[in-house]
């Protein structure tokens, strides 16, 4: 279709551009609001009328011209006749509170305040001495007939105010030229014809609404308003029908809430274009479009802001595949896109930058931010560069996909997290409704919080919620508190309102299991450790740790306060197989000599067990890593995690039949499935070997991201038995040595303190030979030496059976998993993208789907199972 818009109209103005369609559309619906349409000829003369009046008005007096009006025909005409006398003009919404509503209005200076006869009051309340308050009804009088100013494409046309960082309210400038070339982006890519009529679900007072409004009135198609509040959002598919709406625009969230409402009964023939933006757009929006929109209605996803509307297209239909992550979609003409990293260096994912000559004109009175925020571009006087906030990536065909807001990633226990990754995941969490998360500092750092709102019926409990994210993403991004909402509270766009969460308190959360007073000292005290760790106001003696928010790293330091408290080493096996108070004061309660190898019980269950073989120190903290894998893994094998147990460790071949004897002990019949994580692959498959010498069956050997123990590897195992120190200072000699280019660049910055710097460094390195100065430390990095010495000392002999891998690219590049598939009999390999130090953190939804679907081969009869 082509789009009656010339491009070389861009260079002229806003209300020349307006007057040329209604001339051309006379008869044709500009507005259509329920009772009332409005044609272009009625419009065009309401605005004539305007702008006259306006001129004659505030002849000399300067400054822009406010206009408080709800969305209608009285406001498109007042915002038409401030651009037609040679005005700009900032719309404000009556339903905006008043405090910030004041907040602009004194550092406004504006020349008027328009209102109409409901908002008179307000106006008069905002306006300062000596700024008159204009009714709109006496603006369709008009004014002289004389000929209205002549208006440039940069002359300014709007200021629309948005919060900044700091809250407060902060202008954003747009001319003539930059309103008619997003609109005529706009209309280009979505084939805007006068036969459409779009949708207006956002406040005039926001940019989400100039792509509605002047991609209507600019191209003869007619604006239809709807106001979501109250029962607007219910009304909506009654509304869409009534009008016979053919463009959708709203943000993903009102979109998820309108469409989840549809029954199939509702007639939306009419609709060709769904339209989102402002949000990032997840797989499960795509769904629903397919589910319930026509075939013949596209799905279309814009990157915008209110510095520059239109900046990035996405169009899919019913067959297009997902990308892969939230698309922001494809280049828009004369709008470059940049990625950068945190030094402003061009990166292959990084903060999304914009480059280009209709970028905003500036902030309102705010010559400084305006010189911060768009940047010169060399080479180009015309352009200049704005940095969006947003993190993307882009894929080979050009695709621009969204990685998150530079305001949305916090950092948790020493992880980053990106919050809009957490939303995604409880979004698409059946029953779940709405979904917002953030980052709240508390007393032991950042913790996440988690609002959610169910489909009515829907009854799930936080541990269900904790359970399932906790099979898609690592312990970091498992929210520590949820809040339970009816629904979240939201701006006038329809986006979640961040500043009117609740704040979610201390209050125990509603928990499987039900509320019990600890009985004894023992069971207070270790209540009042969770509690304290946590930031909860109390705890039962039946609430589980992990369900309660904890973590990996909260789990060490309530760990060692209860051990302090109650006089009794207490461990972590302790807490993965007795993680209540209840379960924690029955372990102290038994006195600490208990053996220190031995089978931890992750999971109770029927059918193939399943032993974890964790990597690290195969003991301690790395038994968290077990925990994981059970988690991401799902299932209802039992799960055991094996320890390595004190130093000095024994060589590979008697504990793998140490390990043996104690699969037995916890799981007398087999078969057995072994899961190796990192360097605990190697042991796994000395174990799974050892098993088949002993005539039982291994149902699967499933090594995760584990190293080969080469010749090199094998002489560094070496020194870490014979001559620890010598081994100790090798590595830090390595580490130093790969990063001395680092280190002298840094020299050369320096203009001053270079032997600081450098007695800092020696400082550290000599930190790093020294011994450690505890004794815990010191029994630590012993039994990691003699463990990991142990394992990769050994020299793997062929396995007659099946090796199952997941590795990363890092590892795929060393060739580990073609060294240990030389080993076997076959082999399956499953790769994830990433490096090894992120491995199971990034991708252990990938990792327990493959591991699911191995172990549910290996547990049905006859499969993946022999005999010696």
């Amino acid at each position: 279709m082509t789009v009656d818009f010339p491009k070389s109209e861009v260079e002229g103005s806003v209300f020349e551009r307006f007057r040329k369609v209604a001339a051309r559309n006379p008869t044709r619906a500009a507005v259509r609001e329920r009772g009332r349409v409005t044609t272009y000829a009625e419009l065009e003369a309401s605005a004539l009328a305007a702008a006259r009046s306006l001129d004659a008005r505030l002849a000399g007096a300067p400054g822009p011209v406010a206009l408080l009006l709800e969305a209608g025909t009285p406001l498109f005409a007042a915002m038409l006749g401030a651009l037609g006398a040679g005005r700009f003009y900032v719309p404000l919404d009556p339903r905006i509170p008043e405090a910030r509503l004041e907040s602009i209005g004194r550092d406004l200076d504006a020349a008027a305040i328009v209102a109409d006869a409901t908002s008179a009051g307000l106006a008069s309340r905002l306006a300062p001495p000596g700024v008159p308050v204009l009714r709109i009804e006496d603006l369709a009088r008009g004014g002289a007939a004389d000929g209205l100013p002549v208006v440039s494409p940069g002359d300014l046309a709007y200021v629309l105010f948005t919060s900044g960082s700091t809250g407060k309210p902060r202008g954003v400038m747009q001319s003539h030229r930059n309103v008619l070339h997003n609109v005529w982006k706009l209309a280009s890519g979505l084939e805007i014809a006068p036969e459409d009529r779009i949708t207006l679900l956002s406040s005039p007072s926001f940019g989400a609404s100039v792509s509605d409004i002047y991609g209507a009135l600019l191209t003869g198609a007619a604006v239809c308003p709807h106001d979501l509040s109250g029962d607007g959002l219910r009304r909506l598919p009654q509304f869409l029908e009534r009008e016979g709406i053919t463009i959708y625009h709203s943000v993903p969230s009102v979109f998820r809430s309108f469409a989840s409402t549809l029954d199939g009964r509702e007639d939306l023939s009419t609709l060709r274009c769904i339209k989102l933006g402002g949000e990032p757009v997840l797989a499960s929006d795509l769904d629903l479009y397919r589910n319930r929109f026509p075939r013949r209605c596209v799905f279309h996803v814009g990157l915008g802001a209110t510095e520059m509307n239109v900046i990035r297209q996405w169009f899919a239909g019913h067959d297009t595949p997902w990308p892969g992550g939230a698309p922001l979609g494809h280049a828009v003409d004369e709008t470059e896109v940049r990625l950068l990293d945190e030094n402003g260096q061009a990166a292959d994912a990084g903060e999304i930058a914009v480059v280009a000559r209709t970028l905003a004109v500036g902030y309102w009175k705010d010559p400084d931010l305006t010189a911060a925020t768009f940047l010169p571009v060399p080479g180009r006087p015309e352009a200049r560069l704005f940095r969006t906030g947003d993190y993307g990536r882009l894929l080979p065909d050009g695709l621009l996909l969204h990685l998150g807001r530079r305001d949305s990633r916090v950092k948790v226990r020493g992880h980053r997290v990106e919050t809009a990754e957490v939303e995604a995941a409880l979004l698409a969490l059946p029953g779940v409704r709405e979904a917002a998360v953030e980052g709240r500092q508390g007393t032991g750092g950042v913790r996440l919080a988690a609002w959610v709102a169910l489909d009515p019926g829907t009854a799930r409990t936080i541990g269900a919620l904790r359970r399932a994210l906790s099979r898609r993403m690592p312990a970091s991004m498992i929210p520590s508190a949820f809040v339970f909402v009816d629904a979240l509270p939201r701006t006038l766009t329809g986006k979640v309102d961040r500043r009117a969460l609740p704040e979610p308190g201390a209050a125990r959360p509603a928990l499987d299991a039900a509320f019990r007073e600890p009985a004894g000292d023992a069971e207070a005290k270790a209540a009042g450790a969770f509690a304290l760790v946590l930031n909860l106001d109390r705890v039962g003696a039946d609430d589980d740790f992990f369900e309660l928010g904890g973590d990996s790293l909260s789990a060490v330091e309530m760990l060692a306060s209860l051990s302090e408290g109650l006089g009794v080493e207490l461990s972590v096996t302790d807490l993965l197989e007795a993680p209540t108070p209840a379960g924690l004061a029955s372990r102290a309660a038994s006195g600490p000599a208990r053996s220190q190898t031995g089978v931890v019980r992750l999971r109770e269950g029927s059918g193939l067990p399943v032993f974890v073989v964790p990597g690290g120190a195969g003991d301690g903290e790395d038994l968290f890593a077990a925990r994981r894998i059970a988690r991401v893994t799902g299932g209802a094998w039992p799960l055991f995690a094996l320890r390595s147990g004190p130093a000095p460790h024994p060589p590979l071949e008697e504990l793998a039949a140490r390990c043996v004897r104690e699969m037995r002990a916890s799981a007398p019949e087999g078969p057995y499935a072994l899961v190796g994580d990192c360097m605990g692959g190697i042991l796994a498959f000395a174990i799974a070997l050892r098993l088949r010498r002993e005539g039982e069956r291994v149902a699967l050997l499933a090594l995760l991201d584990a190293p080969f123990p080469a010749p090199g590897r094998r002489f560094r195992a070496w020194l870490r038995l014979r001559a620890p120190g010598v081994d100790g200072l090798w590595r830090r000699a390595l580490y130093f040595g790969l990063r001395l280019r680092y280190h002298g660049g840094v020299l050369r910055a320096l203009p001053r303190g270079r032997w600081a710097y450098l007695r800092r460094m020696a400082g550290t390195g000599a930190r790093g030979i020294a011994e450690p100065a505890t004794a815990p430390r010191r029994e630590a990095l012993d039994r990691r030496a003699s463990y990991l010495g142990a394992l990769l000392a050994w020299r793997p002999e062929r396995f007659d059976g099946p090796v199952h891998l997941i590795e990363c690219e890092e590892s795929g590049r060393r060739g580990y998993g073609e060294a240990w598939s030389g080993l076997c009999a076959a082999s399956r390999i499953a790769r994830v993208p990433g490096e090894h130090e992120d491995f199971i953190l990034e991708h252990g939804d990938e990792i327990g789907s493959a591991l699911s679907g191995w172990l549910a081969e290996a547990g049905a009869p006859g499969t993946g199972t022999h005999r010696k």
